[in-house]
């Protein structure tokens, strides 16, 4: 028997991450498991990287990125009623989003990854890469790709 206990949902709050989440909760709700709900900030290239200039206001930006997402999961997290009956933990990350994701897989021993095709915008595509098909490639567990519907 396949069963799932521990799901990720990379999330960069968008609608498209919103139908990943519904899919994940409803699969969390069959299988009584638990979700990680997990959004990357994608690290800047190392000409803009403020690490080796900056310390505490790096520390500080990604306080305040933080605290933005931690208002941006409430936000999405309340669009379903669901919600509240199912364990949610958030995870904000830093890095290479497909690389994080894989990372926090093996760490917490992922059964699944629920992952919405598209993200943010087609600039963040080119530049990233698609963050789906990276995952989907070199994933260890089942990954459940999420479209958009056709009719909506």
């Amino acid at each position: 028997m396949f069963n799932v206990d521990n799901i990720i949902v990379p999330t960069d709050f968008s609608d498209f991450s919103d139908l990943a989440l519904k899919r994940a909760l409803d699969l969390a709700e069959a299988c009584g498991a638990k979700i990680y709900l997990t959004h990357v900030v994608a690290d800047a290239p190392d000409i803009f990287a403020l690490d080796r200039f900056d310390k505490e206001g790096q520390k500080k930006i990604m306080k305040d990125l933080e605290k933005q997402c931690k208002d941006s999961f409430e936000e999405q997290m309340s669009k379903f009623a669901q919600a509240q009956q199912i364990k949610i933990e958030t995870k904000v990350l830093r890095g290479i989003p497909s690389r994080e994701i894989l990372r926090i897989q093996k760490k917490i021993n992922a059964d699944m990854v629920v992952i919405a095709t598209h993200g943010q915008s087609a600039f963040e595509e080119f530049l990233f890469g698609n963050t789906a098909s990276k995952i989907i490639r070199y994933s260890k567990c089942s990954v459940l790709v999420v479209r958009k519907p056709k009719y909506s």
